[in-house]
Formats: structure tokens, C-alpha cells, sequence
């Protein structure tokens, strides 16, 4: 089987309404088809949730059940997405105005990426990782921005290699 890319990723949430507004808004994300809200869908007893579109793919955020929470605290369990290297300043930006505590940019042991770790409201660990075509570029970068190997983050712990 060849993969074409990922088309999305399923979450649960704890309060629709301010995941969609975080993924929409962080990720410049389109909201996109709703289920679960007619009487179609209740009688169907299919689940309440909302796709929001970014880039291109999307995330497909469940209202959670009562009594059942998001499990987002599964070690190694993280979603991370690639950036290009001019944006990494902007994620940073658009991190510190929205309020959002992050980590990094941590450097990867052996590799050529700078990663941004960050949580979303329900504690599903994020990461931005740019990666630098050039081992100069990158060597540059992490000496001009102080980048560490690794690290601990502020709910989680991420180490290099």
C-alpha cells in the first residue's frame, strides 16, 4: 500500500466550540462539515463533531462522551506537522498572542529538524517541526536561536536522540 498523505485526524474534545476555534485559528483552519446536531443524524445516534480543514488535511474533533475524557497524557503519544523554516518565528508569534506555553525550538539529535511543542486544550501534545535541506543552515539556526537538544516540556517530556 502506498500512502498519498494524511487526509485527518480524529479527536476528542471536551468543549467542541473551543477546539474548533483553537484548531481554526491557530492552524488558519476552515471550518468545514458538522454531524450529529440534526434530527437525521440524533436518530442515527451519530456522534457530535466538527471537521475544520488546514492546509491539506483536516481534524475531525468529537464531542466526548460523558464520563469518557480525551486521553491525551499516552506516552509518546504526539501529532506533529512539518513547517517550513521561515515560518518557525511565526508559529512562536502566533502562539505567545493566542496565550498558548510551548517548548522549543529544541534541535533533534542526528537529524536536520527544529521542533515547537505546545498542548491543545484538552492536552493532545502538538509539535512544529521545520526542517533545513542544508546541515549549514541548520547548524546556523540553532546557534543563532540557542537551541537545546531535547528537553522537558511543561506536561511532557521530549528528549533527542
Amino acid at each position: 500500500m502506498k500512502l498519498k498523505g494524511v487526509d485527518h485526524l480524529a479527536f476528542v474534545v471536551s468543549d467542541l466550540e473551543r477546539s474548533v476555534k483553537f484548531y481554526q485559528e491557530l492552524f488558519d483552519g476552515q471550518v468545514g462539515r458538522s454531524r450529529g446536531f440534526n434530527e437525521r443524524d440524533k436518530a442515527a445516534k451519530r456522534s457530535q463533531h466538527t471537521l475544520v480543514k488546514v492546509g491539506n488535511f483536516a481534524f475531525d474533533l468529537f464531542q466526548m462522551a460523558p464520563g469518557d475524557p480525551p486521553k491525551t497524557d499516552t506516552r509518546y503519544l504526539h501529532f506533529a506537522f512539518e513547517i517550513d523554516p521561515a515560518d518557525l518565528d511565526q508559529v512562536q508569534e502566533q502562539l505567545i498572542r493566542m496565550g498558548i506555553p510551548y517548548d522549543g525550538p529544541k534541535a533533534h539529535g542526528g537529524g536536520s529538524g527544529l521542533s515547537i511543542y505546545f498542548n491543545d486544550p484538552d492536552g493532545y501534545q502538538l509539535e512544529a517541526t521545520a526542517k533545513f535541506p542544508e546541515k549549514a543552515a541548520y547548524e546556523a539556526e540553532i546557534a543563532k536561536r540557542g537551541a537545546q537538544f531535547g528537553g522537558v516540556g511543561r506536561s511532557y517530556e521530549w528528549k533527542g536522540n
